[in-house]
């Protein structure tokens, strides 16, 4: 039986991707609800681990299952990277718009 492997660059990359997906998931659960920042870093490392299962879905000399078991992780992903970006936009005081002095005179 001959055993196909993704590249080793497209392993790497997802290994590095990994590793701060996890760092920043035990940072965000050990910071504070408002520390937006720590969302921020979830949500960037959500989608770099997302591209990183992309890359590895478009390796052709693996198999067809485990380029869409790898293309179906890329989605949830990517789904994570937009749940956290919209529960940081939600917390950051700066993302809310101030009302203009227009809006004072009547």
């Amino acid at each position: 039986m001959i055993v196909v492997r993704p590249s080793r660059a497209a392993v790497a990359l997802w290994n590095a991707a990994y590793s701060e997906q996890m760092a920043a998931m035990f940072a965000a659960t050990r910071a504070a609800s408002a520390d937006i920042a720590a969302v921020r870093r979830l949500a960037r490392s959500y989608l770099n681990l997302a591209q990183a299962w992309r890359v590895l879905s478009a390796d052709m000399v693996v198999p067809l299952w485990a380029r869409h078991a790898a293309s179906i992780a890329a989605e949830e992903f990517e789904r994570r990277a937009r749940m956290e970006s919209c529960r940081a936009n939600a917390t950051d005081p700066a993302d809310k718009e101030a009302p203009s002095s227009d809006d004072d005179k009547g």
